[in-house]
């Protein structure tokens, strides 16, 4: 489950923050996720949980936003978002996780949109993202109540 790494990177960039900054406590930890990446929020609020138990972030709380994904074409100016992916999607094969489950294979590699979609109103394949791909940590709420 990549939830795991991107928490592990979360903790990370933000104990290096803190430690550059001098800053003592943090009570909250928000990060900006992107439809694209696909994650599931919970086991990525489970993971950050445990991973930063024996840190200075022990008891951060992890809130995500999630920006939803827009694509652009750059021959006709088409926008569109995921669930025109999706539906584009349900011909390309599926890949199996730990548990057996069927995914699709931008779950593992977002990527790889660029392969499997086009744009709905032309058909191309030129088309970019303008929003809604990676994971940034946006804010950090402080002990005490400040943030930055």
């Amino acid at each position: 489950m990549h939830e795991w790494s991107i928490a592990s990177g979360i903790v990370r960039a933000v104990l290096k923050f803190v430690e550059e900054k001098g800053i003592g406590g943090v009570e909250e930890v928000v990060v900006r996720v992107g439809e694209l990446a696909q994650l599931d929020v919970e086991i990525l609020s489970e993971a950050f949980k445990l991973i930063s138990e024996e840190t200075p972030l022990k008891g951060a709380r992890l809130k995500v936003e999630v920006e939803p994904v827009r694509f652009r074409c750059q021959r006709c100016g088409a926008e569109w978002g995921m669930g025109e992916v999706l539906e584009q999607l349900r011909a390309a094969p599926l890949i199996p996780d730990e548990e057996g489950d069927l995914d699709p294979p931008i779950h593992y590699m977002p990527e790889l949109v660029y392969a499997f979609a086009k744009c709905p109103r032309c058909g191309s394949r030129d088309f970019s993202t303008i929003s809604g791909m990676g994971v940034k940590v946006v804010r950090l709420k402080l002990q005490g109540g400040e943030g930055c």
